[in-house]
């Protein structure tokens, strides 16, 4: 069965209109986003080589899923594990069926257009597909963009592409647009980047020089448009016998002018940045982690990536186990709803729902995406 067919088996259209209201969530025009948040599920089809988008509307209240099963926009991907540029898959070496290779990273303004950073080759600037169109950023095939799922070591806006190298104490930041690429060096171990108001942050881990046991603590950068680089540090930020730079891979992703994980959040935009624990989130990370029996990791889970759309912050990644890729939306930091996708090693998957309180809502059965594209406003 070809990966870009979404649902296992799909009822006749005809038959599909009078369940629409179903679990199967099946549909054949572009869902509407209206009352839902709009989401592309991403898969690699490595026969035909490319990727392909389908649109999804998610209502993390009433837990329901439309599902579009026309592909919204296809594009090349020949890359190939000796020679990829954006990794989708799994931390720790665990290969999901769907979670192939891919030379292009994504922005999505959540509706009809998108961008494509990518080192494919286009003959066109432009892309058009089925309601959905891209503009094509070319850069080179260095390896500068790595992600499993949607944790990631860049950040993309509509024009570019901003990404850090890792593992260094001396960070080197890249900026790509279609037209160059700059690249600034700052002191520590670059755990986040993010944009805003013309402004690029970065946040680094980093420790005392000289000073015998002393921990790591967080600086934040701000570069300017002229290139202005200014340093603060962060608040409440150094604790003892803790690593921002643990094996269990901690990327700290930038929403709102904030930078979050798990359990815990920097203000970059605002005031005096400072490391805040977040209960909020902690608690509905609890709630997600307790809704089912899937064995967990038996350490410290990596954070996810998060982003924000309209009055939600969403978090996307694998948050408690192995075998599932959680989507949930927050509040005002509190949990509203969730979905787990699981299995993720097999090419067949349930997207389950559940509410706030972790009680399951709907099951659709899907092919295992290798990512979940969602909206940056």
């Amino acid at each position: 069965m070809k990966k870009s067919v979404i649902v296992r088996k799909c009822v006749p259209f005809f038959l599909c209109c009078l369940l629409a209201l179903s679990v199967l969530g099946c549909s054949s025009g572009t869902p509407s986003s209206a009352e839902g948040i709009p989401l592309l599920l991403r898969y690699t089809d490595s026969t035909q080589h490319e990727d392909k988008l389908l649109r999804m509307t998610w209502n993390p209240e009433k837990g329901t899923a439309d599902i579009d099963m026309n592909a919204a926009l296809s594009f090349k991907n020949t890359a190939t594990k000796l020679d990829f540029w954006v990794p989708l898959g799994l931390q720790y070496g665990v290969a999901a069926e769907g979670a192939l290779p891919s030379n292009t990273a994504i922005y999505w303004n959540g509706a009809d257009k998108i961008t494509l950073f990518t080192s494919e080759e286009y003959s066109s600037e432009k892309l058009q597909g089925n309601g959905l169109s891209a503009d094509i950023v070319t850069v080179s095939a260095t390896p500068l963009c790595k992600q499993y799922f949607n944790a990631a070591n860049c950040y993309t806006t509509s024009t570019t592409l901003y990404s850090f190298k890792e593992g260094s104490p001396i960070s080197t930041i890249y900026e790509i647009t279609s037209a160059e690429a700059k690249t600034t060096t700052l002191q520590g171990f670059t755990i986040g980047i993010g944009k805003s108001d013309e402004k690029t942050y970065v946040l680094t881990s980093t420790i005392g020089e000289g000073i015998p046991g002393s921990s790591e603590y967080l600086l934040l950068y701000t570069i300017d448009p002229t290139g202005s680089i200014s340093q603060q540090t962060v608040q409440n930020s150094k604790f003892e016998n803790f690593s921002y730079r643990s094996d269990n891979g901690v990327w700290a992703t930038f929403a709102n002018g904030t930078f979050y994980t798990t359990r815990a959040k920097v203000n970059a935009t605002s005031g005096t940045p400072k490391y805040t624990q977040v209960q909020s989130l902690i608690d509905g990370f609890q709630v997600i982690s307790s809704a089912t029996a899937l064995e967990p990791f038996g350490y410290a889970a990596p954070s996810p990536a998060f982003y924000a759309y309209k009055n939600y912050l969403l978090a996307i990644g694998q948050t408690f186990s192995f075998d599932e890729l959680t989507v949930a939306a927050f509040k005002n930091e509190k949990l509203v709803g969730f979905i787990l996708i699981t299995p993720l090693d097999k090419l067949e998957a349930n997207l389950v729902t559940y509410d706030a309180t972790g009680k399951q809502l709907n099951t659709y059965s899907i092919q295992t995406p290798a990512q979940v594209v969602v909206p940056q406003s």
